[in-house]
């Protein structure tokens, strides 16, 4: 019997040794990664189906894997949409290169998993201005030829003005790659405009004995950008 517990105890421990061993296997070198981004590609060309979705816009990005834990491109943005009362939407085209950083977990083909990210947007922007012309009426009620009391008419005006602008920013973010190369990721990221100007009401005055007038000017101009959505893509 004592012969008996001591062979099946070695049989247990050689099975789980064995198993321990096989589970630390499955680990990838840098070396073994290379040689799956060989297989799969290190090229990837990939579609932001959410901007279509939602806006409609066109966003398609090329991002070349620079080894297991970084990777670089650019993205081209061409924004359909009319409506510019969003600020954060105003943008009707950009062109975004970007860096990224791919940390946390090492999968099996490189660049996939979470990763941050630090870009820059070469934009046009469109967006609205607002106009307000006030002016002093006089009222002489009673006809005696003195001012009763008066008021201010005013009229507005909107018209859209386009510039281009750069900015910085930056994002997170996580990607899947699968056996055949295909990828799906989510990304959000945020940057500021660099020729953004805090003082965009501007009021000019004039007046004189007869009449009182004012122009307001409001730029409705966005002073931070968005980046992000949900793409899917094709590595070759």
């Amino acid at each position: 019997m004592r012969y008996f517990s001591i062979t099946l105890f070695l049989l247990l421990f050689t099975k789980g040794y064995s198993q321990e061993v096989q589970q630390v296997e499955v680990i990838k070198s840098d070396r073994q990664v290379s040689e799956l981004l060989d297989k799969i590609g290190n090229q990837e060309l990939k579609l932001d189906v959410f901007d279509i979705l939602v806006l409609p816009a066109l966003n398609i990005g090329y991002e070349i894997i620079n080894d297991s834990y970084s990777s670089y491109g650019a993205e081209v943005f061409l924004n359909f949409n009319d409506n510019n009362a969003t600020r954060s939407l105003s943008e009707k085209f950009s062109l975004n290169p970007f860096y990224r950083f791919y940390f946390l977990n090492k999968t099996d083909f490189g660049g996939e998993g979470y990763f941050a990210e630090v870009f820059i947007k070469f934009s046009n922007v469109h967006y609205n201005i607002d106009t307000y012309n006030y002016s002093w009426v006089d009222i002489d009620e009673d006809g005696d030829g003195t001012n009763d009391y008066g008021y201010f008419d005013s009229d507005y005006l909107e018209s859209e003005k386009k510039s281009w602008d750069i900015a910085p920013g930056v994002g997170i973010g996580r990607k899947w790659v699968n056996k055949k190369g295909w990828t799906f990721e989510f990304m959000v990221g945020v940057g500021r405009y660099l020729f953004y100007n805090d003082d965009n009401d501007n009021t000019y005055y004039y007046d004189n004995s007869e009449v009182s007038e004012y122009t307001t000017v409001n730029e409705r101009r966005p002073a931070a950008t968005f980046k992000g959505g949900i793409s899917i893509g094709k590595r070759f």
